[in-house]
């Protein structure tokens, strides 16, 4: 379990991630699994943007994580499984 980063924003089905300042983006692609800290798959990986020596990631949110837990997601961190 690598550390991805933390939640800034969420939407019906996305998730925008600040990454980790410990990540190396270079190892980072579309479609790597995304979970909680207990283990929970939140999603996949649908993009990398912004500045190289600070990336933001977004997320395509799995359609049966509820409104709620989605919510709850701000400020959390991420990780990748």
């Amino acid at each position: 379990m690598k550390r991805l980063g933390t939640v800034l924003h969420t939407t019906d089905s996305l998730l925008i991630v600040c990454a980790d300042k410990t990540l190396k983006t270079d190892a980072l692609f579309a479609n790597l699994m995304v979970i909680t800290k207990s283990m929970k798959k939140l999603g996949k990986i649908k993009e990398v943007f912004g500045p190289v020596n600070a990336p933001y990631i977004s997320i395509k949110i799995f359609k049966e994580i509820k409104d709620v837990e989605i919510t709850k997601l701000k400020n959390e961190r991420v990780y990748l499984a």
